[in-house]
């Protein structure tokens, strides 16, 4: 009766984790007619909706389906065998089975193994969140970049057409040549075909930020133009640095998880030759199979495959933990170049801003002295031109920081990449469980994780 007692009670403690109820995720709706888009709507726009978050907690969904299935097979079942016999009236009993897995050391270790592999997927999808709003806070950032373009275009397009117009006057009169009208509506014209091409350039880039967003086709998208914060590392050592980025990264907390699982799954490999474990009875003569005579059985099968198995192994983790160092050197990479670039892109956004100040005076200086007829028409339109030169080149320089902060704040988890959590929710801690809380959560996990769906703890439901 103890024996009996003790496979109630496992049957208990893995059932209570294995059938925790997991809804399949629902992709909110966006009520409105506009969308106001600077960084923070996007943020929270996209880690509610873009549909390939929602694929990536599928797969999310996926690990934590393996872990209940090797958590189910740790459970006990009851085989009555298959003979019923009728004597004297009533059935007879001839067998009774228990097949306790949960005594199999490598159940046990497949277990455990998808449980890593659950937690290395969560931080999976943590990841590909974080990737994905990097991408749509850069291409957020050249939106802004090419409206503000498109406005320098147009802003020259208008100050040629005034131009021209004040043109047209003198011609009538004689005092212009009609090729200086005619050169003048034709830098106009092409000023008006930059902005155009810039204006085509933003429709496509707002179609494409209304599919990172999951948004219907008649909302109305606003764009709210901003810059990203700068970062504390910028003017850090780079030795800080990378030490601050190895210690932060997803992929290689990921990776430990991966070499957890890895090793868990060669050590079920050792112990595979233990395959079944079982408690039964039989019955003797015409007496009922009954559980006072029960008797302990089990197979094994020791072959030797098992030793290439165990260096195939042993070699799969080295390759994981090699990866490791991969990543070391690519954070080392990525920091070490976006560093340097970000302290060049910082040096031209100064000099185009005071390039921008000084060709601005220029081109006022040079439409002044035309209009009074101390000056040539191809020095206004030279300077007009080096005047939107040297306007894109700030705009192009403010992009270039923008994208290369991204980068850096993408690597180093800070700014608006330190609140994307991911499925790592901070809860407050259960008091101090009872024994049988004890083998609960020993088989079956963390208290707080069975009583969330996925969605709650993923994506903040």
């Amino acid at each position: 009766m103890k024996l009996l007692k003790i496979v109630v009670l496992s049957i208990a403690l893995i059932c209570s984790q294995t059938f925790a109820a997991t809804p399949a995720p629902t992709m909110p709706t966006y009520s409105g007619d506009s969308f106001v888009l600077n960084q923070n709507s996007l943020q929270s726009q996209l880690l509610r909706n873009n549909l390939e978050l929602l694929q990536a907690l599928y797969a999310v969904h996926d690990a934590k389906d393996q872990v209940n299935i090797a958590r189910a097979n740790l459970l006990p079942s009851l085989n009555l065998g298959g003979l019923l016999s009728f004597s004297g009236g009533g059935f007879v009993l001839a067998s009774i089975d228990f097949l306790v897995p949960f005594l199999v050391p490598s159940n046990w270790y497949n277990f455990y193994t998808e449980k890593n592999l659950f937690e290395a997927e969560k931080i999976s999808y943590n990841a590909i969140q974080l990737n994905v709003y990097s991408s749509a806070v850069s291409l957020y950032f050249t939106m802004v970049a090419d409206r503000q373009i498109q406005e320098i275009y147009q802003r020259q397009y208008h100050d040629l057409q005034d131009v021209f117009e004040y043109q047209k006057q003198r011609s009538s009169v004689g005092l212009v040549p009609v090729s200086d009208l005619l050169q003048t509506q034709a830098q106009a014209q092409m000023a008006g075909v930059k902005a155009s091409q810039l204006a085509e350039l933003n429709k496509q880039e707002i179609a494409a930020i209304r599919k990172f967003l999951s948004l219907p086709l008649e909302v109305n998208i606003r764009l709210e133009p901003g810059d990203i914060a700068n970062s504390p590392f910028e003017f850090e050592p780079l030795q800080v640095s990378i030490q601050k980025a190895n210690t932060v990264s997803l992929e290689r907390a990921q990776i430990q998880y991966l070499v957890k699982a890895a090793t868990l799954q060669k050590w079920s490999k050792v112990f595979s030759f233990i395959n079944g474990a079982s408690v039964g009875s039989r019955a003797v003569g015409t007496s009922n199979a009954g559980f006072k005579d029960m008797q302990a059985n089990g197979s094994m099968n020791f072959g030797f495959a098992q030793f290439p198995t165990y260096e195939l192994n042993e070699r799969r983790i080295a390759s994981i933990k090699l990866q490791d160092l991969q990543l070391q050197q690519e954070n080392t990479r990525i920091i070490e170049s976006t560093v340097g670039s970000l302290q060049e892109a910082r040096r031209q956004l100064d000099l185009a801003n005071q390039a921008e100040l000084q060709m601005s005076e220029v081109y006022e200086i040079r439409r002044q002295d035309y209009e009074q007829g101390n000056g040539t028409l191809i020095d206004v339109l030279q300077a007009r031109d080096q005047m939107v030169v040297a306007s894109v080149a700030k705009i192009k320089a403010q992009l270039d920081v923008n994208l290369q902060r991204t980068v850096l704040h993408r690597t180093l988890l800070t700014a608006q990449f330190g609140t994307i959590k991911g499925c790592a929710p901070t809860r407050t801690p259960p008091e101090e469980p009872g024994k049988f809380q004890k083998w609960k959560e020993k088989i079956g996990g963390k208290k707080t994780e069975s009583h969330a769906t996925l969605d709650e703890i993923c994506r903040g439901k």
